[in-house]
Protein backbone atom coordinates (compact mmCIF):
# COMPACT_ATOMS: atom_id res chain seq x y z
CA UNK A 1 0.00 0.00 0.00
CA UNK A 2 2.79 2.62 0.54
CA UNK A 3 4.13 1.53 -2.93
CA UNK A 4 0.54 2.66 -4.09
CA UNK A 5 0.75 5.99 -1.93
CA UNK A 6 4.12 7.09 -3.32
CA UNK A 7 3.76 6.42 -6.88
CA UNK A 8 0.21 8.20 -7.06
CA UNK A 9 1.86 10.79 -5.03
CA UNK A 10 -2.01 10.96 -3.16
CA UNK A 11 -2.98 9.99 0.83
CA UNK A 12 -5.25 7.25 1.08
CA UNK A 13 -8.13 8.10 3.33
CA UNK A 14 -8.48 4.42 4.13
CA UNK A 15 -6.16 1.60 4.09
CA UNK A 16 -6.59 -2.05 4.79
CA UNK A 17 -4.81 -5.53 4.66
CA UNK A 18 -6.53 -8.74 3.48
CA UNK A 19 -6.82 -11.00 6.99
CA UNK A 20 -7.42 -7.34 8.60
CA UNK A 21 -10.09 -7.42 11.35
CA UNK A 22 -12.48 -4.99 10.60
CA UNK A 23 -14.84 -2.98 13.19
CA UNK A 24 -17.73 -3.38 10.77
CA UNK A 25 -17.93 -7.46 11.17
CA UNK A 26 -16.71 -10.26 12.61
CA UNK A 27 -15.33 -11.43 9.53
CA UNK A 28 -11.71 -10.74 8.48
CA UNK A 29 -11.55 -8.55 5.48
CA UNK A 30 -11.57 -10.76 2.20
CA UNK A 31 -9.25 -7.86 0.33
CA UNK A 32 -6.66 -5.58 0.03
CA UNK A 33 -7.81 -1.74 -0.33
CA UNK A 34 -6.45 1.62 -0.70
CA UNK A 35 -8.84 4.01 -0.97
CA UNK A 36 -9.56 7.91 -1.40
CA UNK A 37 -13.17 9.07 0.19
CA UNK A 38 -15.47 12.46 0.52
CA UNK A 39 -16.92 10.41 3.29
CA UNK A 40 -20.62 11.06 4.33
CA UNK A 41 -21.53 14.40 2.73
CA UNK A 42 -25.65 15.55 2.60
CA UNK A 43 -26.00 16.33 -1.15
CA UNK A 44 -28.21 16.22 -4.00
CA UNK A 45 -26.18 15.13 -6.75
CA UNK A 46 -23.80 12.58 -6.46
CA UNK A 47 -21.06 14.65 -8.72
CA UNK A 48 -20.61 16.74 -5.79
CA UNK A 49 -18.78 14.00 -4.36
CA UNK A 50 -17.35 12.15 -7.53
CA UNK A 51 -15.69 15.19 -9.40
CA UNK A 52 -13.05 16.18 -6.34
CA UNK A 53 -12.16 12.32 -6.43
CA UNK A 54 -11.59 11.80 -10.04
CA UNK A 55 -9.66 15.38 -10.16
CA UNK A 56 -7.07 13.75 -7.51
CA UNK A 57 -6.97 10.96 -10.10
CA UNK A 58 -6.81 13.11 -13.36
CA UNK A 59 -3.25 13.18 -14.96
CA UNK A 60 -2.08 10.16 -13.40
CA UNK A 61 -3.88 7.46 -16.08
CA UNK A 62 -0.01 5.99 -16.52
CA UNK A 63 0.82 5.39 -13.22
CA UNK A 64 -2.46 3.40 -13.22
CA UNK A 65 -1.94 1.54 -15.44
CA UNK A 66 1.93 0.61 -13.94
CA UNK A 67 0.36 -0.45 -11.20
CA UNK A 68 -1.83 -2.57 -12.89
CA UNK A 69 0.79 -4.45 -14.63
CA UNK A 70 2.37 -5.27 -11.11
CA UNK A 71 -0.61 -5.73 -9.53
CA UNK A 72 -2.73 -8.13 -11.28
CA UNK A 73 -5.45 -8.36 -9.07
CA UNK A 74 -5.85 -4.53 -8.75
CA UNK A 75 -9.39 -3.46 -9.23
CA UNK A 76 -10.41 0.04 -9.40
CA UNK A 77 -14.13 1.16 -7.82
CA UNK A 78 -15.88 4.43 -7.70
CA UNK A 79 -18.31 3.59 -4.74
CA UNK A 80 -20.89 5.43 -4.70
CA UNK A 81 -22.86 5.29 -1.14
CA UNK A 82 -26.34 7.15 -1.27
CA UNK A 83 -28.88 7.24 1.60
CA UNK A 84 -32.27 8.55 0.93
CA UNK A 85 -33.66 10.34 3.26
CA UNK A 86 -37.54 11.55 3.83
CA UNK A 87 -37.69 10.29 0.19
CA UNK A 88 -35.72 12.92 -1.06
CA UNK A 89 -33.67 10.89 -4.09
CA UNK A 90 -30.12 12.92 -5.56
CA UNK A 91 -29.55 13.16 -9.32
CA UNK A 92 -27.48 10.12 -10.23
CA UNK A 93 -26.07 11.03 -13.64
CA UNK A 94 -22.60 10.76 -15.18
CA UNK A 95 -21.36 12.76 -18.16
CA UNK A 96 -19.16 11.42 -21.15
CA UNK A 97 -16.56 12.59 -19.54
CA UNK A 98 -16.31 10.94 -16.41
CA UNK A 99 -17.85 8.08 -18.14
CA UNK A 100 -14.81 7.63 -20.28
CA UNK A 101 -12.47 8.76 -17.50
CA UNK A 102 -13.32 5.66 -15.54
CA UNK A 103 -13.04 3.33 -18.61
CA UNK A 104 -9.34 4.49 -19.35
CA UNK A 105 -8.27 3.61 -15.29
CA UNK A 106 -10.53 0.66 -15.42
CA UNK A 107 -13.33 1.70 -13.04
CA UNK A 108 -16.53 0.16 -12.31
CA UNK A 109 -18.98 2.07 -10.59
CA UNK A 110 -20.46 0.29 -7.65
CA UNK A 111 -23.69 2.40 -6.20
CA UNK A 112 -25.31 0.97 -2.87
CA UNK A 113 -28.87 2.90 -2.72
CA UNK A 114 -30.32 3.20 1.11
CA UNK A 115 -33.93 4.35 1.92
CA UNK A 116 -34.19 5.38 5.32
CA UNK A 117 -38.24 5.18 6.32
CA UNK A 118 -40.18 8.04 5.95
CA UNK A 119 -43.59 9.68 6.86
CA UNK A 120 -46.24 9.45 4.19
CA UNK A 121 -47.89 13.07 3.05
CA UNK A 122 -51.45 12.63 4.80
CA UNK A 123 -53.06 14.44 2.05
CA UNK A 124 -51.54 11.68 -0.56
CA UNK A 125 -54.32 9.42 -1.89
CA UNK A 126 -53.70 6.14 -4.29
Amino acid sequence: MEDLTHRLGLTPTETYKRGDHSTYSAHPREYTSWSLSTGYQPSVDVNDQLQPIIAQLRGKETILDDIYDTYDDMQARFIIVIVMEEGQTPALVFDLETIQFAHRIRAEFDINLYANPYEEDPDFKD
